[in-house]
């Protein structure tokens, strides 16, 4: 059984997961996690004769513990695709591919306790990857994953919102018109300009077409040198967001 909580080692964080029986924390070493049962969160204790304590994890402490496989989608543009898909606690989304996951973990934390997120993955390697990331989650009991490919031929299913990370999502467009609740929304998400435009070339029927592309950029945090970084990733994809209305 998965509990994850954070352990804080003199002030080196470490995600771990009370549930197994052994922890192992690089650059600390390995003990039983019976050692760490019974202590009170935010309270201070000795763990080897180092200051330790357990605080609660949050979504940032899941992102950065990830096994990571195909290239996950960043937090800003995980951030923008939830905003913009206008999804909410009780909703059903459908996402696919599920890559490593990391969307699927965001998503789910946006919709639980009540809703669901039905995630498709077919490639076997990233199916296990992800499998496992969402496990992570204490809410992926509200998840479905699913090893197979959402396809045209896919039997409909009643969503809020369907966001595809996919080569070809044009393939989709008709079936999420079948899907989708009046209002819903339809995000793709791309890294191509080329792909955009063969995606807005289906979307004839749609409304309140968006392309959006998030640039961040991160500062270095030393006081007497306070400036951007050096390297700076200058493109991760575009978003493309589209409303159906019904025609």
């Amino acid at each position: 059984m998965n509990n994850w909580i954070l352990l804080v080692i003199e002030g080196s964080t470490h995600l771990v997961n009370l549930g197994s029986k052994i922890i192992d924390v690089k650059g600390f070493g390995r003990f039983p996690s019976k050692l760490l049962h019974g202590k009170e969160l935010n309270e201070e204790f000795e763990l080897f004769d180092k200051k330790a304590k357990l605080i609660n994890s949050n979504q940032s402490d899941f992102h950065s513990n990830l096994k990571r496989g195909p290239q996950i989608i960043s937090p800003k543009d995980a951030a923008w695709i939830i905003y913009k898909s206008g999804i909410s606690a009780g909703d059903t989304v459908i996402e696919a591919g599920s890559g490593s996951g990391a969307l699927t973990l965001s998503l789910v934390q946006a919709i639980s306790p009540n809703g669901k997120v039905i995630t498709f993955e077919n490639n076997s390697k990233h199916f296990k990857i992800a499998n496992r990331n969402i496990k992570m989650s204490p809410w992926s009991d509200s998840v479905d994953i699913r090893k197979e490919e959402l396809s045209e031929n896919t039997e409909a299913i009643d969503a809020s919102s369907v966001i595809l990370d996919l080569p070809k999502p044009w393939t989709l467009v008709k079936w999420s018109t079948n899907s989708l609740k009046i209002g819903g929304v339809l995000i793709c998400y791309l890294p191509t300009v080329n792909q955009v435009q063969t995606l807005l070339e289906t979307l004839g029927d749609w409304e309140e077409i968006e392309i959006i592309e998030n640039i961040q950029r991160s500062w270095q945090s030393k006081v007497n040198a306070l400036r951007p970084q050096s390297n700076m990733i200058g493109h991760t994809g575009f978003i493309v967001s589209a409303r159906w209305l019904g025609k």
